[in-house]
């Protein structure tokens, strides 16, 4: 749930008439969802027993960060419109095979979503060079993040 409300801070900051005023704020909100919370929501389930609503729901989160990072990095100047691609395609995709059937299941595919949040957290970062960097590396992440849409069976 924590993801989720980082992802819901970075709707709210996509959305403000000047994106790129209060970037390190979205930057950490985005660390905090991408990686501090991320990595205790699998300790705890394993000591409370995981769920079939709490594998969804963290499915969910993650594509839900990933959205709205996209879409604030897009807003604040750190990456292209293109660069939305992959985050849409993938509720298409999901919507289209149902939300039941798992996503990422190959290494390859879980390494291209994690490649993409890089790069999405690159954009979003306070440093200009680690915003070029992000914006030369974008379209690979998307391509690979498409290819690995595609690849899901």
């Amino acid at each position: 749930l924590s993801r989720a409300g980082a992802a819901s801070w970075l709707c709210g900051y996509a959305a403000s008439p000047r994106p790129g005023r209060n970037r390190a704020v979205a930057w950490a909100a985005l660390l905090w969802g991408a990686t501090v919370s991320d990595w205790l929501d699998g300790p705890i389930a394993r000591h409370f027993g995981p769920t079939r609503f709490g594998a969804v729901l963290d499915l969910e989160a993650d594509s839900w960060l990933t959205l709205w990072a996209a879409v604030a990095a897009w807003r604040s100047g750190g990456l292209p419109a293109y660069c939305l691609i992959a985050p849409l395609a993938r509720y298409l995709v999901r919507g289209r095979r149902g939300f039941s059937t798992p996503m990422a299941t190959a290494r390859w595919q879980k390494a291209a979503g994690a490649a993409q949040m890089v790069v999405l957290t690159g954009a979003l970062a306070p440093s200009r060079s680690l915003r070029a960097l992000a914006r030369r590396l974008g379209p690979y992440a998307s391509i690979g993040q498409l290819l690995a849409l595609a690849g899901r069976r």
